[in-house]
């Protein structure tokens, strides 16, 4: 507790104290490639870790032992009125909160019963009390030295701090060794060799082979794709995601509203190294999309999409919800833990000025927002992204007239089999469009109609890179 306490006074620990976007904590070191217990030498605490990790695992779970590593480490402030929204760390094994400073009444660490049918049954038999059949949730109180260690998956949320004095904790994500599993698989591969390592070689080849012959064109088409990917000489690195996609400071938004109803937002330059950026993602291959039989992609275009990870928070995810919350007064987090960049391009004559305009509303969010990036380089940007009204009833949103048009012709909506739209000039009319300009921010609301916008013969030579993620309230 001294040691961190002395820590936390030093300019070196006040570099990267960030408050969290979604929530009125101030974090430090909330990065991948820096740990507090390394930067604060706190070697005793990360021992006491790695045992009770050992306990946890081992002694009440009953699992064979295995080698652990800290995946990241970082210290979460809360000053009075400070609280923390339910959420997960995903993607890691073990979890857990060390309590340096915890006044009392700074607020529990609550944990809720994770199995929704049992919640619901107790609601609805109400019988919903603080015994261990019966409690909805666990409180744990933090106490100065306490550790509570828990499996990452866990929700859990932190109740407001209402000491008045601040609330200090170091959260630590663990997760198995990396270069064990690395070496397991090695391992693993060579006692798997001989006969059945030809015979899976034989049969990956063949598969591929068939593939070929019966695709025809495409097999050429995928070869002169990968060719034009990414800059000449490009090779596959590593990059973490924040430092690839690092903002600008002092962002200026510009509300630019289309047809005084459809209230768009554009924040220009807002990536630090868009030229960086274009070169990886345009250098790393994307998964096929929207690829049916029956279909136009791989004989007309390539439309494919590469998904990239994230882990919130952000910078650039912040900028977006920033400017949400500034713009439209309402509070956000990502729709999903991952990005998606939209990989377009021509193989054939284009047969359209846009693609098939849609809306981006899903069941699941009651309100969402569509964020968009372009990543070409200055040279490469053509046209930008379209908004439209159905003509049919005159709305810029779905409503009963074009569901009905849907069912009576399903080709009017994105079914993936054709990029263009059907029927063009009479269902659509494009009223208004932002321009695709390097490393510039689109956000609207997402169930206004859009596309990409293509008024030239462009994206012949190279890609189509656009990032998109969404943000739900």
């Amino acid at each position: 507790q001294a040691k961190v306490s002395a820590y936390l006074e030093t300019d070196l620990a006040r570099r990267d104290v960030l408050p969290s976007p979604e929530e009125s904590v101030t974090t430090t070191y909330y990065k991948p490639e820096q740990s507090i217990l390394a930067d604060a030498e706190l070697p005793e605490l990360e021992e006491v870790v790695f045992a009770a990790a050992s306990t946890f695992l081992e002694g009440r779970l009953g699992l064979p032992a295995r080698q652990l590593e800290i995946e990241r480490a970082w210290i979460n402030e809360f000053e009075p009125g400070a609280q923390e929204g339910q959420h997960t760390h995903d993607g890691s094994l073990l979890s857990c909160s060390y309590y340096v400073e915890a006044p009392d009444d700074c607020g529990c660490i609550v944990f809720p019963d994770p199995i929704g049918e049992r919640r619901g049954y107790r609601q609805f038999t109400r019988t919903v009390g603080s015994g261990l059949l019966t409690r909805p949730e666990i409180a744990v109180e933090p106490k100065p030295g306490r550790l509570v260690m828990f499996e990452s998956w866990f929700g859990h949320s932190v109740q407001c701090n209402k000491s008045g004095k601040r609330r200090v904790s170091i959260a630590i994500n663990l997760r198995e060794a990396q270069a064990q599993a690395r070496s397991s698989a090695v391992v693993a591969g060579a006692a798997g060799g001989g006969a059945d390592t030809d015979a899976a070689g034989t049969e990956a080849g063949g598969t591929k082979a068939a593939a070929a012959t019966e695709a025809g064109t495409e097999s050429s088409g995928i070869e002169a794709a990968a060719t034009v990917r990414g800059p000449a000489g490009a090779a596959g690195k590593p990059y973490l995601f924040n430092e690839l996609f690092d903002v600008e400071m002092n962002l200026h938004l510009n509300v630019k509203p289309i047809q005084k109803q459809i209230p768009t937002v554009v924040i220009d330059e807002v990536l630090k190294h868009p030229e960086r950026v274009r070169d990886v993602i345009g250098s790393m291959p994307a998964a096929n999309w929207k690829h049916e039989a029956g279909g136009r992609n791989f004989a007309d275009y390539y439309d494919c999409r590469l998904r990239v990870p994230i882990r919130f928070p952000t910078s650039l995810v912040s900028v977006a919800q920033k400017a949400i919350q500034q713009i439209y007064r309402l509070g956000t987090r990502p729709a999903d833990a991952s990005i998606d960049v939209n990989w377009f391009m021509q193989i054939k004559d284009k047969r359209g000025d846009f693609a098939v305009p849609h809306s981006d509303m899903t069941e699941r969010a009651q309100r969402s927002f569509t964020c968009i990036v372009y990543l070409n380089g200055r040279d490469e940007c053509s046209g930008g992204t379209a908004f439209f009204r159905f003509r049919k009833s005159g709305s810029l949103i779905i409503d009963e007239a074009y569901a009905n048009a849907v069912k009576a012709d399903s080709r009017i909506a994105e079914t993936g089999l054709d990029y263009w739209p059907e029927r063009a000039d009479e269902l659509w009319e494009r009223v208004g469009t932002v321009d695709m300009v390097p490393g510039r921010m689109l956000i609207f609301p997402s169930e206004f109609f859009h596309a990409a916008w293509h008024p030239k013969d462009s994206f012949f030579e190279f890609p189509r890179l656009t990032l998109a993620f969404w943000m739900v309230c």
